[in-house]
């Protein structure tokens, strides 16, 4: 039998790996967010304490692909919460609704109100300490602002596809000041993986782990390939703020 490219190699792994968080004992669930849209949340299944990972869509982009995704990365060992946004006029169908963020203040707003329910809802089940955010596209556009302002404290970050333009040596020194560890960019596209090069090295000098990893010829995409693609990095830059 022929071996698979590496582009069906690496989707026939996603699907495994979806198909095995499918089964295993995780859940997804919708979380009333007061003043907001109802976030989705990837629920371990083992009933301890675990950290949160935030995961903001894109725009045109539905949380429940996010939850989806980030929680075959995450593997049950944090809460992922996923920020619902505002829905588009421009959607689909009334039974295929799209969604975006207004702007980066009030998807921060959004964000903090989301993890205030999240921790109202599953108590101690949210570990104490800080955070990893996540986004897609505008997500992560919108996203270096949130870590840059927020009051919460982010360990780490995943941006892709987007928010490289955030990342100067300033943002990078003031992340590490507030506890920030690691950022990690993927791409699926070679514009992409270039703007976050040049993050990177803006951010050189910063006490501040990076990585940038490309999917080639994978589009504008968060899933399959380009999730493939940044398992490694995910592994060694994130993988250590979901070990608690």
């Amino acid at each position: 039998m022929a071996r698979p490219t590496p582009l069906l190699a690496a989707l026939l792994l996603f699907v495994s790996e979806r198909a095995h968080a499918q089964s295993a004992a995780e859940s997804f669930s919708v979380l009333e967010v007061p003043g907001y849209g109802e976030a989705v949340v990837s629920v371990p299944g083992d009933g301890r304490a675990h950290p949160v990972v935030v995961a903001a869509h894109g725009n045109y982009d539905r949380p429940e692909w996010q939850c989806g995704a980030w929680s075959l990365l995450v593997r049950g060992r944090a809460f992922v919460l996923c920020p619902r946004g505002v829905a588009r006029r421009d959607s689909p169908s009334a039974s295929d609704v799209r969604f975006t963020y207004r702007d980066g203040l009030t998807l921060g707003r959004e964000i903090d109100a989301g993890l205030a329910a999240l921790r109202a809802a599953y108590g101690e089940r949210i570990a104490s300490g800080p955070i990893v955010y996540a986004g897609f596209s505008l997500g992560a556009i919108m996203g270096t602002g949130y870590v840059r302002r927020t009051r919460e404290q982010v360990a780490a970050a995943v941006m892709i596809e987007g928010g490289h333009d955030g990342w100067t040596a300033g943002a990078a020194r003031s992340f590490a000041q507030r506890g920030g560890r690691a950022v990690l960019f993927g791409c699926g596209q070679g514009g992409c993986a270039n703007d976050a090069r040049r993050a990177v090295a803006r951010m050189r000098g910063a006490p501040v782990e990076t990585a940038v990893t490309l999917a080639p010829r994978a589009g504008h995409s968060y899933g399959g390939v380009v999730w493939v693609a940044m398992r490694e990095a995910f592994e060694r830059l994130i993988g250590p703020a979901l070990a608690r």
